[in-house]
């Protein structure tokens, strides 16, 4: 949710036309939109994945540069987002129990693009401790393991937490701080992803 929010808010304040929804039952995004500022990019809670939801969510887009998805941990929400999405993030914490996790997610990957070709998928290193055995070592674990990992890692920082709290995020409150640079290395990485995928459908075409 932390991620989700501060791309949205990073991609808004870049002049992008973008939307966050929020799909997770607790509603942490969108509570964060009742607190945030007028920098804040619109907010929908959607939660759940009931019928015609990944419809919806195609629908919505349509207007916007950027539409951001906070998904719950619930297979049947992420396998209806996956439907319609164009890349999945995939935050995985320096933890065993997130690799593997993060090894499930990308399975359903994997399987949703029988039905959405155009998918792409990410892992993110994210809460990294960098003086710890466990983040020196997670990206090549989860290379090991075949997934996509991005060249890229958000650390663990107190700041997002406690901009979080007042309705804001790190690169609102403090824009030269080092976590707000990560924000903007994860926002370059996932703009040139799609600018990438935008190129491939155009030479299919």
């Amino acid at each position: 949710t932390t991620l989700a929010v501060a791309l949205a808010v990073e991609a808004h304040a870049r002049g992008r036309r973008t939307l966050l929804v929020d799909l997770d039952p607790r509603a942490d995004a969108h509570a964060w939109s009742l607190a945030a500022d007028l920098d804040a990019p619109p907010t929908l809670s959607l939660p759940g994945a009931g019928p015609g939801q990944a419809e919806r969510l195609r629908a919505l887009s349509f207007g916007h540069d950027l539409t951001v998805v906070d998904t719950s941990s619930d297979p049947e929400s992420l396998a209806m987002v996956l439907e319609v999405a164009e890349l999945a993030l995939l935050p995985c914490r320096p933890s065993p129990l997130d690799a593997w996790a993060c090894v499930d997610a990308a399975k359903a990957c994997v399987r949703a693009r029988a039905c959405n070709p155009r998918l792409q998928f990410a892992v993110v290193q994210n809460a990294v401790e960098p003086r710890t055995t466990l983040a020196g070592t997670l990206r090549n674990d989860l290379s090991s393991m075949g997934l996509p990992v991005l060249d890229l890692s958000i650390a663990r920082r107190i700041i997002h937490a406690e901009a979080m709290a007042h309705g804001s995020t790190a690169s609102l409150d403090d824009p030269e701080c080092r976590a707000a640079q990560e924000i903007r290395e994860l926002l370059d990485a996932v703009e040139a992803l799609r600018a990438h995928c935008g190129a491939a459908r155009h030479l299919q075409h």
